[in-house]
């Protein structure tokens, strides 16, 4: 069953407060002008688990209908109007895009997937994303993750499972126009910290800032 997820003018007056993964627990980061990594937490932005038979044309066209794209069929992302799917395995995607969009396009996702076998699981609290950049975020990744991320291996558009420092991952690139490098790691809420700080000290040879 999906995890109950509610739009902030839609959730009961006694939940808490919603908190960032790091919230509170971030230390500062002391870097040059040009740092080397730049690390930031990207907070609250709607994360569907996505589960179905891609080579059933109704089940495509009722997600393509909702989300506006077609689904990856191999290892790589889907992109627009700001929503993307992530290709995690032959019947999974992570759909990702928005803040607090989650409750909204999983009751769209699960109304057009009525009569289908398929899955939609709200997992946005369950992970959190840290977007990184920066001339040596690659020299960073490079001492905890065993894959070659070298552009000629891992262009723009590339999506992988892994793990950074024994800690489980999803990376996606998605450089600039321009070339400049940006990564999303994407890693469970309960390793966030952990792997805050290992990335912040993993960097600190090269000058780390957020951003």
């Amino acid at each position: 069953m999906a995890d109950t997820a509610y739009a902030h003018d839609d959730a009961p007056a006694d939940l808490p407060a919603r908190r960032t993964a790091t919230e509170g627990l971030v230390r500062p980061l002391v870097a040059p002008a040009d740092p080397g990594l730049r690390l930031a937490e990207i907070a609250h932005e709607a994360k569907l688990n996505l589960r179905g038979d891609a080579g059933d044309a109704g089940f495509t066209a009722a997600v393509s209908g909702v989300l506006g794209l077609g689904l990856p069929a191999r290892p790589g992302v889907a992109a627009a109007d700001g929503l993307a799917a992530l290709w995690l395995g032959p019947d999974e995607w992570l759909v990702v895009g928005g803040v607090d969009r989650e409750a909204d396009l999983a009751a769209r996702l699960g109304d057009a997937l009525a009569g289908h076998h398929a899955a939609v699981t709200n997992v946005t609290d369950n992970w959190t994303v840290f977007a990184l950049s920066g001339p040596k975020a690659l020299d960073v990744l490079a001492k905890g993750c065993p894959l070659d991320l070298h552009r000629r291996a891992f262009p723009a558009g590339s999506v992988a499972q892994s793990v950074v420092c024994h800690a489980d991952v999803i990376l996606h690139r998605l450089d600039d126009a321009d070339g400049a490098l940006r990564l999303r790691v994407y890693v469970r809420r309960s390793f966030a910290q952990y792997l805050w700080d290992w990335l912040a000290d993993a960097g600190q040879e090269y000058g780390v800032g957020e951003g």
